[in-house]
């Protein structure tokens, strides 16, 4: 589900499909240099695992080529990641195979490599806040340059 924002004088909210990314933000009809991608815990070490991370990769080098910054946002605490993640299928509960410490390190490497700024948020509702405070800093930035 998307995330809800907080009604602001002025600012307007649309669901529109992007080309890379969760969320961006559109000043007049120049787009915010920054991009968020945002991840459940359970889509985090789903799409950071195995074959899908190539994906997840090329979404990274595709903001890259767009001049973007890509902020990863995670629905999470590195605590909470750092333990590690389960599912339940078939009523069963089953451990995911990348142990939490593997994850919080390749997110420090991708950090590292490709400049990606990683967010740890400790729930839906911080991460709606922190989004919603960064585009309207950039809004203000652009009225006092």
């Amino acid at each position: 589900a998307p995330l809800v924002f907080t009604a602001v004088e002025g600012f307007t909210y649309q669901t529109t499909r992007l080309s890379v990314g969760d969320y961006a933000a559109w000043h007049g009809t120049e787009q915010d240099s920054t991009i968020f991608e945002r991840k459940s815990l359970n889509d985090l070490f789903t799409s950071f695992s195995g074959e899908r991370y190539e994906a997840e990769r090329a979404k990274i080098l595709r903001a890259k080529e767009l001049g973007l910054h890509y902020i990863l946002a995670i629905e999470a605490t590195a605590t909470e990641v750092r333990k590690g993640h389960g599912y339940q299928q078939g009523g069963t509960y089953h451990e995911y195979k990348k142990p939490g410490i593997s994850m919080i390190r390749q997110l420090a490497s991708i950090s590292r490599r490709y400049q990606v700024e990683v967010w740890f948020c400790i729930g839906r509702t911080e991460m709606a806040w922190r989004i919603q405070e960064h585009f309207l800093a950039g809004a203000r930035m652009r009225e006092r340059p």
